[in-house]
């Protein structure tokens, strides 16, 4: 029983606790959103904003755009811990980490002009195996989950991963 209880006392200090203060944009708060993003991504805002009729229609269009982009992966989250570290805006397409994910919908969703930094919140799950973190986002005085990482696990918009999802 005391192995047990030193064995969650240490996964909570060095994984829940302790990546938070290494792993950029998994802090115990926000990352700043950078000045300048790739054209290309602030071109997919604009025509985004051409096309969305409201505030939920940008988010789920957003989430769309990058799932389409992107994979989440519980194994090369594993694998590719590196992925988590150095320039975001390196991946094109393909497998990144739930952190870089959420850094991205913020991006989309704050230099849109239609959300504001504190209508989105981070969350992280700390006990979903390794750490997990997924984003709640504000509209007409309602809350939305949105975990575009998950989207592989058969998570699906508006919902989000937990435990060992």
């Amino acid at each position: 029983m005391v192995t047990i209880i030193i064995l969650v006392s240490v996964y909570i200090f060095f994984i829940a606790i302790g990546t938070r203060f290494f792993v950029p944009h998994l802090g115990f708060e926000k990352s700043v959103l950078p000045k300048n993003i790739p054209d290309n991504l602030q071109e997919k805002i604009n025509e985004l904003n051409r096309i969305s009729k409201d505030n939920y229609d940008y988010l789920k269009n957003a989430y769309e755009f990058l799932i389409s982009k992107y994979h989440g992966d519980r194994v090369k989250t594993l694998t590719r811990f590196w992925y988590l570290f150095g320039d975001p805006f390196r991946f094109q397409s393909g497998f990144i980490p739930c952190t870089v994910f959420n850094y991205f919908l913020r991006i989309m969703l704050v230099r849109s002009g239609r959300f504001q930094e504190k209508s989105i919140r981070l969350v992280v799950v700390p006990f979903n195996l390794i750490i997990h973190q997924y984003l709640k986002i504000k509209i007409n005085d309602k809350w939305i989950n949105v975990d575009p990482w998950s989207k592989t696990l058969g998570i699906s918009f508006s919902k989000r991963s937990f435990l060992f999802g």
